[in-house]
């Protein structure tokens, strides 16, 4: 199977009407209504549940070489061992044509 860069392959539900684009909370399982509220939610947990959603789907996809070429998803985690505290980074990275700096097409 080939790679799927359809957004509707990567997160479920995922919808656009040519204006906005509409994901249910259900589509990210770390995140709840109450950290996604438009006025009350937490901006760091929403990117987190984005980041995590992205990355696992990324290394679903390459585990049946159906990942992308031209963007690679890394994760990263460390334990620190006087808070007991786990630190995660996420690595986006992408190829870019130079004309208009697009991502390049898969080969």
């Amino acid at each position: 199977m080939a790679f799927n860069p359809a957004p509707s392959n990567w997160i479920p539900n995922w919808s656009e009407d040519g204006t906005d684009i509409t994901v249910p909370i259900a589509s990210f399982p770390e995140l709840t209504a109450g950290e996604a509220d438009a006025a009350t939610g937490d901006i760091r947990k929403l990117a987190y549940a984005i980041a995590e959603k992205l990355y696992m789907k990324f290394v679903s996809e390459a585990a049946g070489d159906d990942a992308p070429a031209q963007m690679q998803i890394t994760k990263g985690q460390s334990l620190n061992p006087s808070t007991g505290k786990i630190t995660v980074t996420y690595a986006f990275t992408f190829v870019l044509t130079p004309a208009g700096l697009d991502v390049s097409a898969e080969p």
